[in-house]
């Protein structure tokens, strides 16, 4: 019976310290990113003016990060900041910059963008 009790126990342990873990992770990306208008991130790039459109994620700071480069402008790599401003288990909402916020849903990779001409998804490949 004790062993049977010390077997339930460690399991319990374990799979709560498995499941605390997920919830304590404080670094996120979202890559390979595509509007929601085309099938793929291949497909995006072939048609946009973006070579590149990642964001990094740091809870801890409070900071999203993204990582943009433009097929003009000698291709230099563009790297803006916001500041988080909201983060439950479904979702990451930074603040308004130049009337453009951001809402990463971290089940689905997808991000939603609001700005002044209104909301559209964006689509991540990848996403952890």
């Amino acid at each position: 019976m004790k062993k049977r009790f010390l077997i339930i126990l460690v399991a319990l342990l374990l799979s709560g310290n498995a499941y605390a873990g997920l919830l304590s992770k404080n670094e996120f990306k979202f890559s390979r990113c595509y509007t929601e208008s085309y099938n793929n991130h291949n497909d995006w790039l072939a048609n946009s003016l973006f070579l590149r459109w990642d964001w990094e994620i740091n809870l801890k700071n409070k900071t999203a990060t993204r990582l943009a480069k433009l097929k003009v402008d000698d291709k230099e790599l563009v790297i803006d900041q916001f500041q988080i401003v909201a983060v439950t288990k479904e979702f990451i909402k930074t603040n308004t910059i130049s009337d453009t916020s951001y809402i990463f849903y971290r089940k689905t990779g997808e991000i939603q963008v609001a700005g002044w001409s209104g909301k559209s998804i964006m689509k991540c490949e990848i996403f952890d």
